[in-house]
Order: structure tokens, then C-alpha cells, then sequence
């Protein structure tokens, strides 16, 4: 039997609606406080309706992941498009971090808390995690390296300085989730530009 797509009275389908709920949930209470019974009731979902869609709390979690993953990159690569230096790319980031963090929908980097609290549990997701960190570190090191060359010169190991930056951020948002501390969240700019001012410049 195929998956029902019927639509509910906000338009979404059942599919999509149920990954929207998932999302709020992981994201704001976390992936292991989250059960598949909170999702189907906050969704409004039968559960019938739920099994026929994801086999598994795992599989949900792939696929929120995988939404998650696709918006990632795209708002990456909007701001490297739109960012006439990488300078300017680390501002756009850090000014966004902070315009979630103020307007109270920012719990922190959505792929590292899940892969926290997976564990070794679900080599599943922490494969896809690994996955998409590598891509969003590729992201960062394919720009710098189309950045530099356009203007005659070479980041020294484009992708070492992709990882050290996305280091940063992993730790600036780490530091700011166990201290509630925001000056975390303002060290990551100054000690991202302090990377390219060395190894691209």
C-alpha cells in the first residue's frame, strides 16, 4: 500500500507534517526525551498513519536529518554567494546565530546535539551525521578555494582551514550551550578571522 499523502487542514501533507513536529521536538526538548507517541499526538497523526511512513524513530530521525542537511547547506551557500569575501561570510554566520539565539529559536547545532545523544547506539545516524559534517566542511573549504584562486592566490590547505573554522563554531555553540554564556557565541567571529588572517592570507 503506497503512503497516504492526503493533506490536513493546514495543507501539509501527513509526511511532512509529522517531520515538522519531529524537528520541534529534536531541536527544542532533544531526540532521546522525544517518543514516537508525542510526535503522532502534537501532530494530529493516527498512528497507523505514522507506520506507514517511517518504520522507526531511527528512520524519522534519518529523515529529519536529511531536511535538516539540505537547509543547512543552502543558507551556507546563500551566504557565501552573497558574501563578497569570506570575512564577510563569518559575519553573515555569526549575525545569524545571534538573531536565532535572541529571537529564542537557537538550541545549538542540531547534527552535534543528535550525535551526542545517539551515542553508539545507531551507527545509522551517526553515519549520516559524519556525512553531513564532511559536506558542511567541503562547503566551506570549496569556497575558499574558489575565493583565493580568483584572486591569484592559494589558501594554504583549504580544507584544514574549512575544518579549524568549523571547529570554531562547533565549540563557540558548545561553550554558549553548557554556560548560557552569549560572549561564547561572539568569540566565534573574531577567532574564525584570526584562521584566514593566518593560513589564507
Amino acid at each position: 500500500m503506497t503512503p497516504s499523502t492526503k493533506k490536513d487542514p493546514s495543507g501539509l501533507p501527513v509526511k511532512d507534517r509529522l517531520l515538522a513536529t519531529a524537528a520541534r521536538l529534536f531541536e527544542s526538548q532533544g531526540y532521546a526525551a522525544t517518543g514516537i507517541n508525542q510526535i503522532i499526538a502534537e501532530s494530529k497523526t493516527a498512528k497507523a498513519s505514522f507506520y506507514d511512513h517511517f518504520s522507526s524513530k531511527e528512520l524519522l530521525g534519518r529523515e529529519y536529518l536529511a531536511q535538516y542537511g539540505r537547509k543547512h547547506l543552502a543558507l551556507l551557500q546563500m551566504m557565501m554567494r552573497r558574501s563578497a569575501h569570506p570575512q564577510e561570510f563569518i559575519a553573515a554566520w555569526v549575525r545569524l546565530i545571534k538573531r536565532q539565539n535572541r529571537s529564542g529559536v537557537f538550541y545549538g547545532c542540531p547534527m552535534a546535539n543528535l550525535r551526542a545523544q545517539v551515542g553508539t547506539g545507531s551507527p545509522v545516524l551517526a553515519g549520516a551525521i559524519a556525512e553531513l559534517a564532511a559536506e558542511t566542511i567541503d562547503a566551506i573549504s570549496g569556497y575558499l578555494r574558489q575565493f583565493y584562486r580568483a584572486r591569484a592566490g592559494t589558501p594554504k590547505h583549504s580544507r584544514g582551514v574549512a575544518r579549524r573554522i568549523f571547529h570554531v563554531y562547533e565549540g563557540g555553540v558548545h561553550v554558549w550551550r553548557l554556560t548560557g554564556d552569549d560572549a561564547a557565541l561572539d568569540d566565534i567571529e573574531p577567532l574564525c578571522l584570526a584562521i584566514l588572517d593566518r593560513d589564507c592570507c
